[in-house]
């Protein structure tokens, strides 16, 4: 759903979130097998990719709607492709 409305010359748009939290659990799984496979702790990992170690707990969790940056991060620094963290 998309709303867009102008007020005194300011244009709001109000967008609708689409979050698939099964794809989010997949990732958040996969995320923590390969980082734990490789014998990563996730403070390693928030030192190589100075992401928060909260935030890699959050994202294992399947907590939070994690980035394209940050799965790209995680990828680079677990000697992996990207697509091998999307392969669930």
């Amino acid at each position: 759903m998309l709303l867009i409305f102008n007020s005194n010359s300011c244009l709001f748009a109000l967008v609708s979130y689409y979050k698939d939290q099964a794809f989010i659990e997949g990732f958040a799984k996969k995320l923590k097998q390969i980082r734990e496979s490789k014998g990563f702790s996730q403070e390693k990992l928030s030192l190589i990719t100075n992401i928060s170690q909260s935030q890699i707990a959050r994202t294992e969790l399947a907590q939070v709607n994690t980035s394209i940056s940050h799965l790209a991060l995680y990828a680079k620094a677990l000697g992996i492709s990207p697509k091998d963290l999307l392969d669930f």
